[in-house]
């Protein structure tokens, strides 16, 4: 990214890789900071003696409740279909986006959270709503 998605040097004209580079936009992990980031400006550095992107957005690490990270083998975290199928995606977006992981801070997810931001912001939503149909 950005030559790595369009196999830069070897499939794409020096003219057309002109036209996307340096990208408009990435965004990754926190934990990605010095692995990912560092090589990709590295690599930029030597190719083509500039940044690889024009904007970054760095955000925080989602954690388990217990505040460790979360890992498929430990099973440490809810099944996420099970927590979208039983509150809903749009609250789950809503916990995410008013979060610390918006400061590059981590988070401790949790169920309840979610739960919290059904009760104290979409049902009083929609009671309004209601109300004023």
């Amino acid at each position: 990214m950005p030559y790595g998605q369009i196999h830069y040097p070897f499939d794409i004209s020096e003219e057309e890789f002109s036209k996307i580079f340096p990208a408009d936009f990435i965004g990754e992990g926190l934990d990605q900071t010095r692995g990912w980031f560092y090589t990709l400006l590295v690599i930029s550095t030597a190719l083509k003696d500039d940044t690889p992107y024009k904007n970054l957005i760095v955000n925080g690490m989602v954690l388990a409740e217990n505040g460790k990270k979360m890992s498929k083998r430990l099973k440490n975290y809810p099944p996420p279909m099970d927590v979208c199928n039983w509150l809903g995606a749009d609250a789950i977006r809503l916990y995410l986006t008013n979060s610390p992981l918006v400061r590059a801070e981590p988070l401790n997810f949790s169920k309840a959270g979610v739960k919290m931001v059904v009760r104290n912001v979409f049902l009083p939503w929609y009671n309004v709503y209601r109300f004023l149909i």
